[in-house]
């Protein structure tokens, strides 16, 4: 055992202890014995989405699906792609299994419709073992049609709930390793702002600054780098934010007189999240620009201030709309703020809608807008909730986030 924790370590960059590991396991139980579910299901499809796979087990995403059968008692199993039996399950690698003893291919593609059915089956070979009557599926959003349907239909006599909520209760309440790890990525979004302001000047790309900051934090230990930029002159239509993914090219070069709008969500070695939107003027910052600024300073300063324990996210959303429309601004007509954590977007979102209150120790990100006539500007950063208030999770980025001149 203590070989492989050790083996484990040395493999990882980042490893989470298996005291946090078992601090989640042992509060599903719990929850789960409650409400007498038997086993839960999770299934990342992809990389950029699959937190709650992640959580679960301490493995990222891939290209194809990861599924975690994880029981009432005894160990959790993953299925993974891989080759068929007899030959022996090759994913993930056996020093990567955190708290699963017993890991399953398939070798099914998720393009490929009459393999659809693989995954579900050996889901329902492990969940037979012990009879199930109760089997809760989590994250409904990431897992395939194809995983849910065959399971169901693998297990016809057997209740199945959305079990979500249940995971939701403990994942968005972070302990203090979960907080150190979303500082970490703080300090590589503090390195991108520094990049950035040295970066955007005119005669240069969009494309050229993206990827200036990407290899920046692909070197520094990032996991996932979504950076998106938008760009033009005072008083005319931006050019779209441009991704970090994707084929659309914005040729346009920047030009002294352009507002910058950079948006970076990137995730640090571990998989925890940080969001950071900053805005820049190559020259002067225009009035209009440092009217909307301070406008929506101060309307995420009253979101932070009401996101205290026991209060609904929507009371927060209230006084910042009660605040901008006294300015003469919109009320917000978009998600103003979200939690982080294994997700880029996790629960509680700030909307009338949600029925979770908000506790001490969650993750948020703030990122109201303030529109006047002649500007609109939204500023975004990480919070985490406490007793007086949501608190920056890294105050030296927070400092840091008037509309910088450069160029």
């Amino acid at each position: 055992m203590i070989e492989q924790f050790l083996n484990r370590a040395d493999a990882r960059r980042v490893s989470l202890s298996q005291h946090e590991l078992e601090r989640r396991w042992k509060a599903l139980r719990e929850r789960m014995a409650a409400k007498r579910i038997d086993y839960l299901v999770v299934q990342s499809q992809n990389r950029g989405v699959g937190g709650y796979f992640r959580w679960f087990s301490d493995l990222p995403g891939g290209n194809y699906p990861n599924t975690a059968v994880f029981p009432l008692e005894g160990e959790m199993t993953i299925i993974s792609h891989g080759p068929a039996s007899p030959a022996p399950p090759a994913n993930p690698p056996n020093w990567a299994l955190r708290g699963g003893k017993e890991k399953l291919n398939t070798p099914a593609f998720p393009n490929v419709w009459w393999e659809d059915a693989w995954d579900a089956e050996k889901a329902v070979e492990v969940m037979m073992r012990r009879k199930p009557k109760t089997v809760g599926f989590v994250g409904l959003g990431n897992m395939s049609a194809a995983l849910y349907e065959n399971i169901k239909k693998g297990l016809p006599k057997v209740n199945m709930v959305n079990a979500t909520d249940l995971v939701d209760e403990i994942r968005m309440v972070k302990s203090e390793e979960e907080l150190a790890l979303h500082r970490e990525a703080a300090y590589m979004h503090e390195m991108s702002y520094e990049i950035a302001l040295s970066a955007i000047e005119p005669g240069r790309t969009i494309e050229e600054i993206i990827l200036d900051i990407r290899i920046a934090q692909m070197e520094a230990g990032s996991e996932e780098q979504q950076v998106a930029i938008a760009f033009g002159q005072p008083g005319e239509p931006h050019h779209p934010g441009q991704m970090s993914w994707g084929n659309t090219v914005i040729r346009r070069k920047l030009r002294k007189g352009d507002i910058v709008n950079l948006l970076v969500e990137s995730s640090m070695a571990g998989g925890y999240w940080y969001d950071m939107r900053r805005f820049f003027s190559i020259g002067p910052v225009p009035a209009a620009y440092q009217e909307a600024w301070k406008i929506v300073r101060e309307a995420r300063a009253i979101m932070a201030e009401n996101c205290k324990p026991g209060l609904l996210p929507g009371v927060a959303v209230k006084a910042s709309d009660k605040f901008l429309t006294g300015r003469g601004c919109p009320a917000e007509n978009r998600v103003c703020g979200h939690g982080q954590g294994l997700d880029l977007v996790e629960r509680p979102v700030f909307l009338k809608d949600e029925i979770c209150k908000l506790e001490a120790g969650m993750i948020v990100c703030l990122h109201p807008t303030a529109k006047t006539k002649r500007a609109a500007v939204c500023l975004s950063d990480t919070y985490v909730v406490t007793g007086s208030g949501a608190v920056p999770l890294y105050k030296n980025l927070f400092d840091r986030d008037e509309i910088a001149v450069v160029g």
